[in-house]
C-alpha cells in the first residue's frame, strides 16, 4: 500500500444549475459566500421543507440573503415552487421524463442529472411495475470539473503506461470528480500525458461536461448501459483505455472479462468503503481473482479539500 495526498482546485460553476430554480431561493443561493458557492456538491429541495445545500459534507441550510440559518428562520420550499422546478427540469413535458422519473432521476435538457423520489402507485398490486404518481424531494447534484493537483495515478500512468485501475470509496468521495479529470487527462494530454484514445462509458450522464471535456481524443458512450457501452468501445473505437463509473453488477463483470481479452485497460469505480469490503464484493473480486486491474486506489475527502490515495498493486 501507497498512501499520497494532493489537493484540488474547484471552480465556481454553480449559475448554470439556478436558472431551474424560483427566483428567490435561486437569489439566496447566488446570495451565499464563494466559500460555500465553490463547496456546493447538491442542492436539495423537498416540498414544505427547508431548502438544503451540502457543502464540505455538511448540510446546510439558509435564509433570504444567503446567510446559515436555523430551521426556524431558512428558507422553505412550497409545492408552487417545487412544481416550478419539477416542470423546468422536465423542460414542461413531464411524461417524456416517466422512465427516467421511474429509475429515480430526470435528465435535464443540457445534461444535467436531478435524483428524484416520491409517492408511487403499483400495478395490479404486482409489486413490479409502478408509476411516480407525485414527486417530493429532488437532489441536484452539482457536477463540476476539478483539477487534481499532483495526482499520483497520472504519475502511475506517466510511469507505467496506461493501466488498469480501480478507483473506490464511499459515496460523495469524489470518484465520479476524479473519473471525470483522468478522462479528461488521458485524452487531452494534460499534466504531463501522451493523448490517448479514451473510451467514456457514461450510463448515467453523470461524467461528461462538454464544454470541459472537449478537444481531445475522448468517445463519450452517453447513456449506453455499461455492459453494452464497454462492449461497443472495444469492438468498434479501438480505444488505448476504457473509462467507466461505478461498476459492479454481473453484466458488468462479464464485459469487463471479455475487453480484457482484447487487451484494453480499464479505469473504473466502485463503491466501498476500504480494500476488504471491496474484495468482499462478488462480481469486483470475481475481477481481482482475473487480475484484471493492476492498480486499486481508495481515496476519501477531507474538509481542506484534500484527497488521500490509498493505492494498492496487485500481485
Amino acid at each position: 500500500m501507497i498512501v499520497y495526498e494532493s489537493s484540488l482546485k474547484k471552480t465556481n460553476e454553480i449559475d448554470i444549475y439556478l436558472k431551474f430554480l424560483p427566483e428567490n431561493i435561486a437569489r439566496a443561493i447566488s446570495f451565499t459566500d464563494n466559500e460555500i458557492k465553490q463547496n456546493i456538491t447538491e442542492i436539495r429541495l423537498r416540498v414544505n421543507s427547508p431548502l438544503s445545500l451540502t457543502v464540505n459534507k455538511e448540510n446546510i441550510l439558509i435564509n433570504s440573503y444567503g446567510k446559515r440559518s436555523d430551521i426556524k428562520n431558512c428558507i422553505y420550499t412550497s409545492r408552487e415552487e417545487f412544481d416550478y422546478c419539477v416542470n423546468n427540469f422536465c423542460d414542461g413535458s413531464y411524461h417524456a421524463q416517466a422512465n427516467n422519473i421511474k429509475n429515480g432521476f430526470i435528465i435535464t435538457k443540457d445534461g444535467s442529472r436531478v435524483g428524484v423520489c416520491g409517492n408511487i402507485i403499483y400495478a395490479n398490486n404486482s409489486g413490479i411495475d409502478f408509476i411516480v404518481d407525485e414527486i417530493t424531494s429532488v437532489n441536484i447534484r452539482i457536477n463540476r470539473f476539478v483539477y487534481f493537483n499532483n495526482c499520483p495515478l497520472i504519475n502511475l500512468i506517466k510511469e507505467n503506461g496506461i493501466c488498469s485501475i480501480l478507483i473506490y470509496s464511499p459515496p460523495g468521495e469524489g470518484k465520479t470528480t476524479l473519473l471525470r479529470f483522468l478522462s479528461a487527462a488521458l485524452s487531452k494530454g494534460l499534466c504531463g500525458l501522451k493523448k490517448y484514445r479514451t473510451a467514456l462509458v457514461d450510463e448515467k450522464r453523470e461524467v461528461y461536461i462538454k464544454n470541459k471535456m472537449d478537444g481531445g481524443l475522448l468517445d463519450v458512450l452517453y447513456g449506453y448501459k455499461k455492459a453494452d457501452g464497454i462492449d461497443c468501445a472495444t469492438r468498434t473505437l479501438n480505444p488505448d483505455v476504457v473509462m467507466c463509473d461505478e461498476i459492479g453488477g454481473l453484466e458488468d463483470t462479464n464485459s469487463i472479462l471479455s475487453a480484457q481479452n482484447s487487451g484494453v485497460p480499464l479505469i473504473a469505480t466502485c463503491h466501498a468503503g476500504d480494500f476488504e469490503q471491496l474484495k468482499r464484493k462478488p462480481n469486483i473480486n470475481l475481477l481481482i481473482q482475473n487480475d484484471v486491474f493492476l492498480y486499486f486506489a481508495g481515496i476519501t475527502l477531507d474538509k481542506n479539500n484534500i484527497i488521500k490515495y490509498n493505492i494498492y498493486r496487485q500481485l
